[in-house]
């Protein structure tokens, strides 16, 4: 073989070797950018699916994140409200069994607040040996005029609830309230708390008292059919309900209305 032969043939395979490296870097490069695109997809994907969920209806997913339908929202706040305030036998113990239980679907702010509750009614003697409970209203269940968006990640939820109360067997209270609960994302701890949402008690807002003389509570709404307008504060955003408030008997009494004072 003459020398240009020789020549020719080394610089052929030294081509074929540059050509080899760049495509081996190019695989590289191609291999480390779609490990990097994989890495930053979400791992896991918060989907809230809306019981009401009709053909052709669409959940849009953004970054492993979609929207909180309205009934879930609703659903979410009723349960750990209704919860927090189910004291079975006495509040005195079940008050703070309930706030311990419940706490991975509160937030800070409204676990202190309930807290803070919870002491003031005990100074006052509203715990000891008394129940609780609430239920929605008949005919004013869920609607979605009830939840106010706060944007994507807050929501105020609009509970009409009957609150009851019994000293010893006696009933102390029995009143119509509008709880504005606030909820909000709550992405913490997904073993405690799967919703990844968390109640945040009444936000700027506060309880108020509600009339439903004219409510299916009396029958002029069919049972289980809601009302188009809430009862008594229809016209006013969350915002705008303040409470009346009235001093509490220290001690029971019979009339089962007479324990009128209004807190959270």
């Amino acid at each position: 073989m003459s020398t240009q032969s020789s020549l020719d043939a080394l610089a052929n395979e030294r081509a074929s070797h540059a050509n080899t490296r760049r495509l081996f870097l190019g695989l590289t490069i191609v291999a480390v950018v779609g490990m990097a695109l994989l890495w930053a997809k979400p791992k896991q994907i918060d989907l809230h699916i809306n019981p009401d969920l009709r053909a052709g209806d669409q959940v849009t997913v953004a970054n492993g994140t979609a929207p909180v339908p309205n009934p879930n929202v609703y659903s979410f706040a009723y349960y750990v409200w209704q919860q927090i305030n189910r004291w079975q036998d006495d509040g005195g113990t079940d008050y703070g069994t309930q706030i311990y239980n419940f706490q991975s679907y509160l937030t800070p702010r409204c676990q202190a607040q309930l807290q803070g509750d919870m002491e003031a009614r005990s100074r006052s003697g509203e715990l000891r040996l008394r129940t609780r409970q609430i239920t929605e209203i008949p005919g004013l269940g869920f609607q979605d005029n009830r939840v106010l968006g706060e944007g994507p990640a807050a929501w105020n939820v609009l509970l009409d609830m009957q609150v009851m109360e019994t000293f010893r067997g006696q009933a102390v209270k029995d009143t119509y309230v509008r709880y504005p609960i606030r909820v909000v994302r709550f992405d913490v701890d997904r073993e405690r708390n799967p919703f990844r949402l968390a109640v945040d008690c009444f936000g700027s807002n506060k309880p108020a008292r509600i009339d439903v003389k004219d409510s299916a509570v009396n029958g002029a709404t069919a049972a289980g059919v809601a009302p188009a307008a809430l009862p008594g504060l229809s016209d006013q955003p969350a915002s705008a309900l303040v409470p009346q408030r009235s001093e509490a008997p220290a001690v029971p009494v019979a009339s089962p209305t007479a324990d009128a004072a209004l807190k959270p």
